[in-house]
């Protein structure tokens, strides 16, 4: 009979003392740690000495809560001892994966990890202790915060010369439009206004991904009746969005959704532009919502030309455009920004599609807790 999975037939300190497999845990250059059933220390790699800056005598001294160096979050502040990775598993015996935390070390010096931990059993299956593997990330992460001010700076550097060009080309269209002025200069003036409204939606484009990205968007949840909404939020997008070219199938009794409404909004105008642009100028785009288990599943369907299986997968990636759709104009970050949102409100988004039949978004949202609900129809 084949060995079960989680029930090593050795015990995990005669492998590590295995000649082989501990010249692979030494030479590897991720931290790889073990812990006993109270949270003791019993094994370290030489990795692991490297990004805690802590001997492994010492670190084998310790417990995970009592130790040399501290774990803090992303933004600084002290991790919860309940969510030290080792005490998760501890708790639940459950493995927690590629969970982003700061090493504080002794001398001072702040390592981004990532780090995994996982359960080990004996040969009966009994919990008997705990394995993790500590990923220095710190590179990576500087990486992404210079990318991320990169955005930030481009975007608010071009703000500030196009609202003057937008101000100024406003102030013209109006002169010439009091003067009389027809013809090529007030067709002329429209184009700028054109262009720079183009630019300011590439930069909006851009400081909503920093802004994502950065942790700097906090989501205010509330039950949102979807009927309603969507009513609501069409009347008030008619110089965004072709109304006569719109459907909704909104079933009554549909449970409310939790959602932030300014961000539902975004993640449906964004959703519905696409479709329209992208779709014949006689065609409908219906926007459709559907309870799905626990969720709310929300489409925006399409009559357009499709989009190949090979991009469907990368259609919800940063900086992402379908070849050859000639009404592209921004940056390739609508889509992403509506699978951060989606994400952020605990959904998820994926695309239907076939080339020559259209396509459908789906995104799903919670629905809207019990006491929530009471306090909406109070």
């Amino acid at each position: 009979m084949g060995q079960k999975p989680g029930k090593p037939d050795e015990d995990l300190s005669k492998i590590v003392r295995g000649g082989e497999f501990k010249r692979i845990l030494e030479t590897t250059t991720d931290g790889v740690v073990t812990l006993d059933k109270l949270g003791r220390y019993t094994y370290a790699n030489a990795a692991a000495e490297r990004i805690l800056g802590v001997s492994r005598e010492l670190i084998l001294q310790r417990t995970f809560d009592q130790a040399e160096w501290k774990f803090s979050t992303l933004k600084g502040d002290p991790l919860p001892s309940e969510e030290i990775p080792f005490k998760r598993v501890l708790q639940e015996t459950k493995s927690v994966y590629g969970m982003k935390l700061v090493i504080e070390r002794p001398d001072g010096e702040r390592i981004v990890t990532s780090t995994n931990a996982a359960p080990l059993f004996d040969a009966d299956g009994h919990f008997d202790g705990i394995v993790g593997v500590i990923t220095d990330f710190s590179e990576q992460q500087e990486l992404q915060e210079h990318n991320l001010a990169f955005h930030h700076t481009v975007a608010h550097d071009l703000r500030g010369p196009l609202t003057v060009i937008q101000g100024h080309a406003e102030l013209l269209k109006e002169a010439f439009r009091q003067g009389d002025v027809k013809g090529s200069v007030v067709l002329n003036v429209e184009e700028i206004l054109d262009g720079a409204g183009k630019m300011n939606a590439m930069i909006e484009d851009l400081l909503e991904t920093s802004r994502i990205e950065g942790g700097q968007v906090s989501l205010r949840q509330e039950p949102i009746e979807l009927e309603n909404f969507v009513w609501s939020f069409l009347q008030n997008s008619q110089k965004a969005i072709t109304l006569n070219r719109l459907a909704t199938r909104i079933p009554q009794g549909l449970p409310a959704v939790s959602a932030d409404p300014a961000r539902l909004e975004r993640i449906l105008l964004n959703l519905v532009s696409n479709a329209l642009k992208f779709s014949p100028a006689e065609s409908k785009v219906i926007i459709e919502a559907r309870k799905m288990g626990s969720e709310i599943a929300i489409s925006v369907i399409d009559q357009g030309k499709g989009i190949a299986p090979e991009d469907c997968s990368r259609l919800f990636k940063r900086f992402f455009q379908v070849k050859g759709l000639q009404a592209s104009s921004g940056v390739g970050l609508g889509l992403y920004i509506c699978r951060l949102l989606v994400e952020g409100h605990g959904g998820h988004i994926w695309v239907e599609s076939k080339l020559g039949e259209g396509s459908i978004f789906n995104f799903t949202l919670p629905i809207a807790a019990e006491d929530h609900l009471l306090s909406l129809n109070r």
